[in-house]
């Protein structure tokens, strides 16, 4: 009977689920090309594929009904395989398949299967230490402790194991606690890990580095596992830009996909790295870190870890202690309720510290520069020592003598009451891996980017990393801080040193400062080579082949340029081609631009044709265009400008010669125009002429008729889409009917839109609902179509609530909008009971929204209280919404010339933690001459994080004739770390020096002085 296929219908079985939470990802592999070999198939019985194996002696195996359905809808491997390709094998005929290759590929994957093992280790095997969970101090004459101190629960626990249990009931939930250093963040999470029931496991990617193991393993993660990302920016902060985005992509792929649920990421970070990663850019022209800050704020949550313990957890403690004499050596010995700092030991490392000898330091404020600016963990002792030697003076180590490193690391390395000290040795799991490595304690880290935020390091700092930095990122890295400080020397030194350790990125950035210092051959070799590796043509390249007279070579690479999707090299060498008179050149540019089918320039030189009142050349261009890219830009464009030039005919006459070639948009934006130029009539036609073939004109046209009033000339053209199968024309014409008082009529229409998925229709639906008294009902189609992504619907409903005097409901509504991320609804709530004279639950509710990013509702309460004349409601609220809203009230006050009001507000918003304050208020005592305070300000504001401070003080200085101070403060400036800093050196130094413009070029020395070429 080989061969046999069965001719018989199949039954009528239920299809069967695809299997989800499979893990790990070689078994889900093998489920899923099961299951796709299943549906290809017709998702067959169960009956018909075990009878159809059974008949087929070509077939080894022989599974029974049970065993297919297990094979294809049961998440775990089933043991036989044969039956596993018996079923695949039948499966693949059933669909038309060849079998042989389908079964070769599921033997395959089932050996795959049965040999992958699940990531992480289940909780009762894990070791703390080995989550990087800080060890504990050390009581004298208390040797039996158990490992870790007994743990006090705080209000963040409760808040994490409230996501935690989210998770055990199914969701897939990513959790990060934002806290200092030693504030007891990773303990939390090993606490949380005891709410897992049995068959959890916990993954910690750290070899051989955090990034690589996390990039290599993640897509490996399945059901029932806890990615545990302690210090979260070694991950979402790699050095290596690529690594961090790709990093983060996989673990949004890894929360979204159903089948891989549930999972947990828990993952710690300090302040300092939670800012950049989650506030957006400024401008919006620059946004490096939009997946992070997506992954961060978007799909997870966040658990705020405070520094301290206070009242109801010191009390807690307290009674607590009794039982473990290291808390209670904690709360006798820590100040400010700093109780966790207390018990890693920090009190006693921060006197090792401070009470170092001078070599010991030397090394340890190495340390402390190196990882503040961007290296690894992992610092090289030859890294370490060459940076130390230096900062010593000769006399100094003379009398240190010749055992001085030695010395001082023995004095690092010593424990701190049981916990590791300023310097520890990291262990290397293999003998051959070369130098030893040395990691800095995680609180002196946090100090040093505190105590040591504004200085640059020393000559022996930057030599020392030029010789021994042997990481490519870290190179990379520390180049990039040298850059930004204007140690350009360096910093070209730092990128040499990434390069030839295998860092071919920074080769632009190299030829950038080469170029700049007057080295165009060595810099437009390393843009070629930059080329060679990446295929990615540069402008800079592009520009150096054009001044060097390989204008040929130039043409030709801003071609390619813009064949990968960048025209800015095409854009700016034709720019350049026009500033020179070249008029020939530019227009061969475009030329060739648009025969390969550059969208843009065909457009810019159909434009260019049409402005010189060459009108058939650029009609010819427009439909090259549309001919050769199927792009109907250059034909709009060009529509567009003759509508504009008063020539309505010739528009008309060209949009239609789209409209042949089944191209509408042109015809459609010239409605548009005609529509917004008060011609409705000539509008309608065009649309009239675009409906045979566009559904979209069709109900645009309609919508014409409903605004004119035509409402049965509007109802009788939607009628027409809806047998397109419309779901905007069925909702309308379903509000049409409604208005009318037509409701069955719309109900149906409704509820076939809703069908075909319009949220929209299933918001109507719900109103109808609460019209109709089925509030229940109501409420159920709200929330769908909240699901589906429209809070329309609830937003309705509480607003109908709350005028039907049912609060209670309407508040409810107004969370479900919010949980489904529209907090809007929150703010009408709060307008809501803000007209109806209830404040405090006005202020509740929009506080509530701001908390979820509806800043502007905030802003908006403030300043009605504040323009009513409630100058302190208007405090009570800015300062419940944290030190920018506060701020930005002190600004109000500052305008309207309350400049002592301003003042108090600035200086509680800077203790609120806004620094911009701080800058305001360095500019509020500059102003009114009180230099010293706004100079102690500025540094504030820079410690802080705000570099540029320095850089505004100056700026009012040199305009008050300060040149001298402006001149340091821009240099101090540039010591921070402000990029900008050195270019506003140079303008401020041009118009007493002519050749200031050097700076630019080669940079200050590590001492602040202008460089010598280099």
């Amino acid at each position: 009977m080989t061969g046999h296929r069965s001719g018989a219908r199949h039954g009528s079985q239920r299809r069967i689920p695809q299997p989800m939470g499979v893990t790990p990802a070689a078994l889900r592999n093998l489920k899923d090309y099961l299951y796709q070999l299943y549906a290809e198939a017709g998702t067959p019985p169960v009956q018909h594929i075990a009878s159809e194996i059974e008949k087929d002696d070509s077939f080894r195996g022989s599974p029974s009904k049970a065993t297919v359905h297990r094979i294809i809808g049961n998440p775990e491997l089933a043991a036989g395989q044969e039956d596993v390709v018996a079923v695949a094998g039948l499966l693949a005929r059933e669909a038309g398949r060849d079998e042989s290759p389908v079964v070769q590929e599921v033997r395959r994957l089932w050996v795959v299967a049965q040999l992958a093992q699940p990531l992480g280790r289940t909780v009762p095997d894990l070791d703390p230490f080995a989550l990087e969970v800080h060890r504990a101090i050390n009581v004298p004459g208390q040797e039996s402790l158990p490992e870790l101190p007994v743990y006090v629960s705080r209000g963040h626990d409760e808040e994490l194991g409230g996501y935690v249990d989210r998770v055990i009931g199914g969701e897939s939930l990513l959790v990060t606690l934002i806290g200092e250093s030693s504030t007891g963040k990773t303990r939390a999470c090993w606490e949380a890990l005891r709410r897992l029931p049995a068959g959890w496991r916990v993954w910690h990617p750290y070899d051989p580095t955090r990034p690589e193991a996390a990039l290599e393993q993640l897509a490996e993660a399945g059901p029932r596992t806890v990615i545990w990302l302690n210090e979260a920016q070694h991950y979402l902060l790699a050095p290596d830009t690529r690594t961090a985005e790709r990093i983060t992509a996989a673990l949004r792929t890894a929360l979204t996909d159903a089948r891989r649920g549930p999972l947990l990421v828990l993952a710690t970070i300090w302040p300092r790295f939670w800012h950049p990663l989650t506030v957006p850019s400024a401008s919006g022209a620059d946004d490096p870190y939009e997946q992070q800050r997506k992954l961060l704020t978007g799909a997870g949550r966040y658990v705020l870890v405070p520094k301290a313990f206070t009242g109801p957890d010191l009390r807690e403690a307290h009674r607590k202690a009794a039982d473990d004499p290291r808390l209670a050596c904690a709360l006798d010995g820590a100040t400010g309720g700093e109780i966790t700092q207390f018990l890693a030991g920090v009190p006693e490392l921060m006197t090792r510290y401070r009470c170092a000898p001078r070599g010991a330091k030397a090394l340890i404020h190495a340390a402390m520069d190196y990882r503040r600016l961007g290296h690894g963990p992992a610092l090289p002792l030859s890294l370490l020592a060459g940076a130390a030697e230096g900062c010593l003076p000769d006399r100094e180590l003379d009398l240190l003598g010749d055992s001085w490193l030695d010395e001082a690391l023995e004095y690092c390395a010593t424990p701190c009451n049981g916990v590791p000290g300023p310097l520890t040795r990291v262990p290397s799991r293999n003998a051959d891996r070369g130098e030893a490595t040395y990691r800095l304690a995680d609180y002196l880290e946090q100090q040093g980017r505190l105590d040591r935020r504004l200085s640059c390091p020393p000559a022996s700092f930057w030599e020392a990393a030029a010789l021994h930095c042997h990481g490519p990122e870290d190179a990379a890295t520390l180049a990039r801080a040298a850059q930004s400080r204007g140690r350009l020397r360096y910093a070209a030194a730092l990128y040499r040193k990434a390069l030839e350790a295998g860092n071919t990125l920074v080769r632009p950035d190299l030829a950038a400062l080469l170029e700049a210092a007057d080295n165009a051959p060595e810099a437009q070799h390393l843009y070629e080579q930059a080329l060679k590796d990446d295929k990615r043509a540069r402008w800079e390249l592009v520009r150096l082949r054009e001044i060097t007279g390989q204008r040929g070579g130039a043409e030709e690479l801003a071609h390619v340029a813009a064949n990968q999707g960048n025209v800015t090299p095409l854009t700016r060498l034709t720019r350049m081609r026009q500033e020179s008179g070249d008029t020939e050149g530019v227009e061969r540019l475009m030329r060739n631009a648009a025969s390969r089918g550059s969208i843009r320039t065909f457009a810019s030189l159909a434009l260019a044709r049409e402005s010189a009142g060459e009108r058939a050349g650029a009609q010819t261009l427009a439909l090259a265009a549309l001919e050769q890219t199927g792009s109907t830009y250059a034909l709009s464009e060009l529509v567009r400008m003759r509508e504009r030039a008063g020539d309505p005919e010739g528009a008309e006459r060209l949009a239609k010669s789209a409209l042949w070639k089944g191209k509408v948009r042109p015809l459609i934006r010239l409605a548009w125009m005609r529509r917004g130029a008060g011609d409705r009539e000539g509008a309608e036609r065009l649309l009239a002429l675009a409906s045979d073939t566009s559904t979209f004109a069709l109900t645009e046209l309609a919508r014409l008729k409903k605004r004119a009033g035509d409402t049965h000339g509007a109802e009788r053209l939607l009628s027409e889409a809806t047998y397109r199968r419309s779901p905007f024309a069925l909702t309308e014409l379903a509000r049409l009917r409604e208005k009318a008082g037509d409701v069955e009529r719309a109900l149906t229409l409704y509820r076939s839109a809703a069908r075909l998925g319009s949220t929209d229709a299933r918001a109507h639906l719900a109103l109808l609902s609460e019209q109709a008294g089925s509030s229940e009902e109501a409420e159920r189609m709200a929330c769908s179509a909240a699901d589906a992504g429209s809070t329309f619907a609830l937003m309705e409903l509480v607003w109908l609530r709350e005028k039907s005097r049912d609060p209670r409901s309407a508040e409810r509504l107004a969370d479900t909008a919010h949980r489904a991320a529209n907090s809007g609804a929150l703010v009408l709530l709060a307008r809501l009971r803000e007209e109806a004279g209830d404040k405090d639950a006005a202020e509740r509710l929009v506080l509530r929204a701001a908390r979820a990013g509806h800043s502007c509702a905030l802003h908006e309460f403030v300043f009605r209280r504040e323009n009513g004349g409630d100058g302190e409601g208007a405090e009570r609220l800015a300062t419940e919404g944290g030190g920018f809203v506060l701020a930005e009230l002190a600004q109000r006050r500052e305008s309207a010339g309350h400049p002592e009001d301003a003042e108090r507000l600035y200086r509680h918003a800077a203790a609120l933690g806004e620094v911009q304050a701080l800058v305001e208020l360095a500019r509020l005592k500059e102003d009114t001459g009180a230099q010293e305070e706004a100079e102690a300000l500025t540094r504030d504001a820079a410690h802080a994080g705000r570099v540029e401070a320095f850089s505004l003080l100056a700026h009012l200085r040199a305009r008050r004739g300060r040149v001298q101070d402006a001149d340091r403060l821009l240099r101090a400036a540039a010591d921070a770390g402000d990029g900008e800093a050195l270019a506003h050196l140079v303008e401020l130094r041009r118009a007493q020096d002519p050749d200031a413009g050097r700076l630019l070029r080669y940079g200050l020395t590590a001492d602040g002085e202008t460089s010598p070429p280099w």
